[in-house]
């Protein structure tokens, strides 16, 4: 499969929730612990595929990421957790 085109992001600043209002965790073999705060968002989509993923990162390089059937559903879930408002995303590629 090809690699993820990232479409847009937003560094998130002191106005935005953080940490939002959803809790992500990292499971991995020293157990389940929170993310460090994220830092940024962005939204990307794999070519061929219909939906995007809302990738979720942290200043260490870590993260995660959530997936939505629309651009709409990546873009209100931003704003659910964090307060990110639709301007201030800066678009990154275009779709096609």
């Amino acid at each position: 499969m090809s690699d993820m085109i990232a479409i847009k992001k937003v560094v998130l600043k002191e106005r935005h929730l953080r940490p939002g209002r959803t809790k992500h965790f990292l499971c991995d073999s020293q157990g389940k612990s929170e993310f460090a705060p994220f830092t940024s968002l962005e939204i990307a989509q794999y070519p061929g595929d219909s939906g995007f993923y809302l990738l979720h990162l942290c200043e260490n390089g870590k993260g995660t990421d959530t997936y939505h059937a629309t651009l709409n559903d990546a873009l209100h879930q931003a704003e659910f957790e964090f307060e990110v408002r639709a301007e201030e995303w800066d678009e990154t590629q275009k779709l096609t």
